[in-house]
This record gives C-alpha cells, structure tokens and sequence, in this order.
C-alpha cells in the first residue's frame, strides 16, 4: 500500500511541475509591421533589445525577425547576451557579452536558435543584441520596424553603428527570447519522496 501512495504522490508532483517546465517568453516584441525604415545588420551596425529576467532561468531559445535584405540564404550574424551592468555591460565598449552563439538566415521571417542553455544568470535586465562578428558572413540583413503587439514588450531599444551602443534614436525590431525555470521543484520533489522512503524504513527497523 505505502508503494502505491508514493508512486502516486510521485507522478501527481511530476503533473504539476510540467507546466512550470514550459518555455516562456520574457522578451517578446511582436511580428514587425514593415511600415517603418528598416535597419540594416552588418559588420558595422548592431541592434539590442532590453528585457527582465527573473532568478533561477535559464535562456532557451533567442529569435529575430529578418529580411534578406543584401543576403541570401545562409548568412550569418550573432545572437549576443549581455548584462546592463555599467562595467562590463552592453554600453561598456570594453566589456564583452555573457553568451554569444552563430545564427544562420535561412528565409524572411523568425529566425533563432532553439535548445540552449544560458544558465547561471542572476536577475535583472539584460540585452538581446544582434551582430556580425569576424567569423560570420552577413553582410546586409534588414530588421523590419516597427514591432508591436507581442507578449512581453522590450523595455527599451539600442543601436550600434560603429561608436558604440545608444538608446537614443533606436527602433523597434522583432525579437524573442525564450526560458524556462530552474527545475528546483524537482529537487524538492526528490527530497520529499526521499524523506518518505527513510521515514518508511525507519518504521521497519523499529518493528523488527
């Protein structure tokens, strides 16, 4: 019988921290509407996206709308994450990003990269910069502006077109970022389920 509860205690716990699992978007800008001047990405000029994020995420999956613009299929450019720190952050011309990892153009529309696992970050805000480092090979890739409509709005735009990013004067463009929390209540439900097999044990014991 007390198999039974635990294996039922078990896979009710398992249920309810499923959902919490999911992926969740943190930044979400909403499908731009093209109406607006389009920005180029090249080696010269960068975009970022401002948004919050809360203690014990991890990043999973960063997404960009783009156009082909001067490309074609194959391009490509960075997904950068920095911090908002004064040192070290995006603004910090000496800083560097906290990840960075390649993303490929393939046609217009959402293009990112899924499966990753940008843990250990502590909350606050950070940036979803764009870029085109040494080893990619984008050369003209257009953002359509404005963005609008999504499920979590950007706390603020910035740009770089060679000095440095600034906020003023920036656009809107489409981005995404995806997470999912740290599986802490997993950890709990182990230990809970851990606790139970001792106690039962100990009962054993205690009989014999």
């Amino acid at each position: 019988m007390f198999k039974q509860l635990l294996s039922f205690c078990a896979v009710a716990a398992l249920v309810a921290v499923q959902p919490a699992l999911a992926d969740t978007l943190v930044l979400d800008t909403g499908t731009p509407s093209g109406s607006g001047f389009p920005m180029t990405l090249d080696g010269s000029d960068f975009v970022a996206a401002k948004f919050h994020l809360d203690a014990d995420k991890t990043i999973t999956g960063v997404q960009a709308y783009l156009n082909a613009g001067l490309d074609s299929s194959g391009a490509t450019f960075t997904f950068a994450l920095y911090s908002n720190d004064t040192v070290g952050g995006l603004f910090d011309r000496f800083g560097g990003s906290v990840y960075s990892a390649q993303g490929t153009y393939s046609a217009d529309g959402w293009t990112g990269l899924t499966d990753l696992n940008w843990s250990g970050l502590g909350a606050g805000d950070y940036w979803l910069a764009l870029e085109v480092g040494a080893t990619d090979s984008a050369s003209g890739l257009s953002l359509p502006s404005p963005a609008s409509g999504g499920t979590a709005a950007a706390l603020a735009y910035a740009f770089n077109a060679g000095s440095g990013y600034q906020t003023s004067g920036a656009q809107s463009f489409g981005a995404q970022v995806s997470t999912v929390p740290v599986p802490g209540a997993v950890w709990l439900l182990g230990s809970g389920l851990a606790g139970l097999a001792g106690l039962r044990r100990k009962r054993a014991l205690t009989a014999v």
